[in-house]
């Protein structure tokens, strides 16, 4: 094999074993007092705290989201969309986002530290 090839195999499998680490590092991340931001339409609509357990609904204006928080997670539990991919998603507590795109619905967790609620 020519060692070009050989050096770039050697090149992305470093590159590739780097971004999965950081990736790992990022999801089990410890935040103090973790909350969720929701975001529709690009715009914050409301910040609820992880370490209270609660259930609400977010209405668009053709449907809607029930989002559920128990045990420090997040978690959209039911949803009128077609495709159900926020649903299916299950509880999230780190980095990777819930994304409903049918109801432009985003739900981000980042650190609690001064909480306001929009």
């Amino acid at each position: 094999m020519n060692r070009k090839i050989i050096a770039a195999a050697v090149v992305l499998t470093l590159a590739a074993m780097a971004g999965i680490a950081v990736f790992l590092l990022m999801q089990s991340a410890q935040m103090n007092d973790p909350c969720a931001e929701i975001y529709q339409d690009g715009e914050l609509i409301k910040t609820v705290s992880l370490s209270e357990d609660t259930e609400f609904t977010v209405y668009c204006g053709d449907g809607f989201n029930v989002v559920e928080v128990s045990d420090g997670k997040i978690c959209v539990s039911s949803a009128d969309c077609p495709d159900k991919v926020c649903v299916r998603q299950g509880k999230i507590s780190g980095a990777v986002p819930i994304v409903c795109l049918p109801h432009r619905l985003e739900i981000r967790v980042v650190n609690g530290n001064n909480i306001v609620d929009a």
